[in-house]
């Protein structure tokens, strides 16, 4: 993962594009209903292998485990950008992220130090 941080942010290759992004309502529930979970202190995973040649990210989350508006657009905000950085090391792969209550008071560096940590943890035993 250090290679992908020394590209430069305008590298095509760390872009988040739309294409990438879980979106769909029918794509959630196959996920859900068929995925494999796990997860870390502060984040829930889902993750269903696809056939569209690249990991794509979808968020779930909610008002009472968060909080206001302001608190899960600022979380959302942090998934993706650790998503953006580590996608190259990821399954190809629909991954599902939810928060879990203790993300609420977690600071911005515990949300990125967990993030990598879920995204470790997908690699070794979830996406087998």
């Amino acid at each position: 993962m250090a290679e992908d941080l020394q590209r430069p942010p305008s590298d095509p290759r760390r872009r988040f594009q739309p294409k990438q992004r879980v979106l769909r309502p029918g794509d959630f529930q196959l996920a859900y209903r068929t995925g494999r979970r796990c997860g870390t202190e502060l984040f829930a995973a889902t993750i269903r292998m696809n056939a569209y040649g690249m990991p794509r990210l979808g968020l779930s989350v909610a008002a009472r485990t968060i909080g206001n508006a302001v608190a899960r657009n600022r979380l959302k905000r942090l998934v993706r950008e650790s998503f953006r950085l580590s996608q190259h090391h990821l399954p190809n792969a629909d991954i599902l992220i939810g928060a879990r209550p203790p993300a609420r008071t977690a600071g911005a560096p515990e949300l990125r130090a967990g993030l990598e940590r879920l995204w470790k943890k997908i690699l070794s035993e979830c996406a087998r």
